[in-house]
């Protein structure tokens, strides 16, 4: 099964970057079955739904570049689900 990254609005070529990879790319919406919701730093309401509590990390792409936002995703990924034999 392949990972999913759900990415917010506005990150041009950051879905693509993902999808390239390997990741399914969802919209914000869809980030309660995703590895990470990756945001801008200038995204407010990046679900639409302000109360909402999110049960994904939320990586800020804000003055990265799309390598280190890639690399921090991973991290999360591995660190969620380790390898067998790792735990």
């Amino acid at each position: 099964m392949r990972k999913r990254v759900a990415i917010a609005e506005g990150l041009t070529g950051l879905g693509d970057f993902f999808h390239r990879r390997g990741y399914a790319v969802v919209a914000p919406d869809e980030a309660d079955k995703s590895v990470a919701l990756v945001i801008s730093g200038a995204t407010r309401d990046f679900t639409g739904v302000q109360e909402r509590a999110l049960k994904v990390p939320v990586v800020n792409a804000e003055g990265k570049t799309p390598e280190e936002i890639f690399s921090q995703v991973e991290r999360i990924s591995r660190i969620a689900n380790p390898e067998p034999g790792l735990r």
